[in-house]
């Protein structure tokens, strides 16, 4: 089989594989840093959903870790619409966030900041392009 996408697969891989370095480095899950990570995307209150959507980890997945982070007192969780949560970070969530989530996402820019605009819009459009396609065709044709 000619598999024109080996190298490809080869590094989402090592990337999944540097983002979990990073997620144990400072002390949290996989899942948690998503966590994390999404909040600082889309600000709070965050949807529950918007982790699952955001991610593509199972909705089991995220449960389980947000029901670990409200233990821990890192999150809160309030009623939304239907059975969709808000989740806020306490203080606590604030500080984990600024010392785990916020200094990857720095990682990120600084890394992406050193491409030229142009790199950015080109390397954005790909990704998001090669999204829409695979997933069209995994749905049409398995």
């Amino acid at each position: 089989m000619n598999v024109k996408l080996g190298e490809l697969y080869s590094i989402y891989g090592q990337i999944d594989a540097a983002y979990h370095t990073a997620a144990t480095k400072v002390g949290l899950s996989d899942t948690e840093l998503d966590i994390f990570y999404v909040i600082c995307v889309k600000g709070e209150p965050c949807l529950q959903s918007a982790i699952y959507k955001m991610t593509g980890a199972t909705r089991s997945t995220v449960n389980s870790a947000i029901k670990k982070m409200e233990r821990d007192g890192i999150i809160h969780l309030e009623a939304g619409t239907g059975r969709n949560a808000n989740i806020t970070l306490t203080e606590k969530g604030k500080a984990l966030s600024a010392s785990t989530a916020e200094k990857v996402i720095a990682i990120e820019n600084s890394v992406y900041d050193e491409w030229s605009k142009e790199e950015q819009e080109f390397f954005i459009r790909m990704n998001a392009d090669f999204c829409t396609r695979i997933k069209k065709q995994f749905e049409e044709r398995l």
